[in-house]
């Protein structure tokens, strides 16, 4: 799934489309959710670790690079300060026996054996004196060091006083230039060097404030890769435990490996959607088991006057009038629709139906659903009170589902008060409706006054296969899947109960009132 997969264009839940019934438009949903999936283009999290890591790896070797590179350069130029230095040392030694031999008449070979020195420096460093210097001085230096070179073998030839005092007069100024030539060489390359070195180490301060700014961008790239679509995918688990089913689908251009999360998760959705409509069936089988009983005993009434009926007419239709035959027939129509309604109130609450939500009455609801178990509530001696407003508006839901909801919580509330040799007080049944208009929600309340539920139970009676009844007498999913029914259709189911006090349970269901986006 793509980092900011989230379910889109969502119908309410098992809200079939036109044509479809609701598995069918599940599956329909999936597979369009599927394929847009897959339509998207493969980007995994994986490469874009790996080309985060190559960025890394390539800033890493390009400054390794440099740094190699910068170490050689101030290497070779601390070596050539070291030429420079000692060409320096080689003019000033010069100008020292030039002085000397001004002085005293001594150390001309001296000076000339230093000059020459010099002038292999300039001959064997020509290149990067030119380089620092520039050719134009380089040819300067060397013309000067020629012009010395010729004054001090002058001036040793030259007897003449005045001829003597311009050739040492022109011996000063080529000496001080050759070695204002040599220092100011020296200078620059020192400065150089010194710029290199000072440059070596403001690199690695440069490179580790780029490293710590990548990886604050790489902990946040992969903290949106990651953990935020982790943190996503739990919010679809939640509303998956809710009840809603719808796939997820995609938001984002490309596609990566919680792309494949999304579509197993899809699968998952489906087969889970597909084994709670098994189990709401069962469960819905084993509540028209347990009313099949009453309705038997219903039957028998109208089904004993027919026989009765039938048989007076069949003795006596030779001495009857026509208006007693027409009145005998008429009851056994009468009757005969009596069983019908019987039959038909059982069949409407076992057929297999497509789920839709719809607005629909919750009086009515309720009426049929305690019409259902009307036969339970005779048999157990339990009276049923009824406090339905007549002003409430409609709610979100489906019919069938919520007979299913209100029939199991009806049939509890008999089981728990037991028969009626096992009581010691009249038992009733209160169903109470409420508006909740600050939530926009309607509250039916189902009291009892049975033993109620311990404390150290109540936190557990909604977990699936949990119950207290005998064994082969219940197997603990009426309620569990009572709660995921009204899940499903938006609302919530709440407990109350204290020992030896009875037990409320309380259906919260969404209003038609309440805005579509909730």
């Amino acid at each position: 799934m793509p980092a900011g997969d989230e379910p889109v264009a969502r119908r309410p839940p098992d809200e079939p489309a036109d044509g479809m019934n609701a598995g069918t438009a599940a599956g329909h949903d999936e597979d369009l959710a599927n394929r847009a999936l897959l339509a998207r283009p493969w980007f995994s999290i994986r490469a874009k670790i790996i080309l985060a890591f190559a960025v890394f790896a390539a800033l890493n070797v390009s400054v390794t690079v440099w740094a190699s590179w910068s170490i050689s350069e101030v290497q070779r130029r601390i070596r050539f300060l070291e030429v420079t230095s000692s060409y320096l040392r080689e003019l000033q030694e010069v100008r020292r026996y030039e002085k000397n031999y001004l002085l005293y008449g001594s150390d001309l070979a001296e000076a000339r054996r230093h000059l020459k020195n010099a002038e292999r420096v300039l001959a064997t460093e020509r290149g990067r004196i030119e380089e620092i210097l520039g050719p134009k001085r380089h040819d300067t230096m060397v013309q000067h060091v020629g012009d010395y070179d010729f004054m001090l073998q002058q001036i040793d030839r030259t007897t003449d006083p005045e001829q003597r005092a311009v050739i040492e007069q022109r011996l000063r100024d080529h000496g001080s230039e050759i070695v204002d030539y040599a220092m100011e060489l020296e200078e620059k390359e020192r400065t150089t060097v010194e710029r290199r070195l000072a440059l070596a180490g403001r690199v690695p301060v440069f490179f580790g404030g780029v490293l710590l700014a990548l990886m604050i961008v790489v902990a946040y790239f992969l903290a949106r890769q990651l953990l935020n679509p982790l943190s996503r995918f739990m919010a679809h688990a939640e509303r998956i435990g809710l009840g809603d089913f719808s796939p997820i689908q995609p938001t984002r251009k490309h596609r990566d490996e919680f792309s494949q999360l999304a579509l197993a998760f899809n699968h998952m959705i489906r087969e889970l959607d597909h084994r709670h409509r098994v189990l709401i069936e069962s469960h819905k089988l084993r509540a028209i088991g347990t009313l099949v009983a009453g309705v038997a005993h219903e039957l028998n009434n109208p089904l004993n006057n027919v026989m009765l009926t039938s048989a007076l007419l069949q003795e006596e239709f030779r001495t009857l009038d026509d208006g007693a035959k027409l009145e005998m027939i008429g009851d056994l129509l009468n009757e005969t629709e009596r069983a019908q309604r019987i039959v038909r109130n059982l069949l409407d609450f076992a057929r297999e139906s497509e789920t839709r939500v719809e607005p629909i009455r919750i009086e009515q609801t309720i009426e049929e659903s305690i019409r259902l178990v009307g036969n339970q509530l005779k048999l157990a001696k339990v009276k049923v009170e009824t406090k339905v407003p007549s002003d409430l508006p409609a709610v979100h839901g489906d019919a069938q589902m919520l007979k299913q909801v209100f029939v199991n919580l009806l049939l509890n509330a008999v089981e728990a008060m037991g028969s009626g040799k096992e009581r010691t007080e009249r038992a009733w049944i209160r169903v109470r409706v409420e508006r909740d208009v600050r939530q926009a929600f309607l509250a039916v309340r189902v009291e009892d006054n049975g033993p109620g539920i311990p404390e150290h139970i109540v936190t557990r009676i909604f977990d699936p296969f949990f119950t207290t009844k005998q064994r082969r007498k219940g197997t603990g999913l009426g309620l569990s899947v009572s709660q995921g029914i009204v899940q499903k259709l938006g609302g919530h189911i709440e407990v109350e109960s204290r020992t030896g006090a009875g037990t409320t349970f309380t259906v919260f269901l969404p209003t038609t009132e309440m805005p579509s986006d909730m």
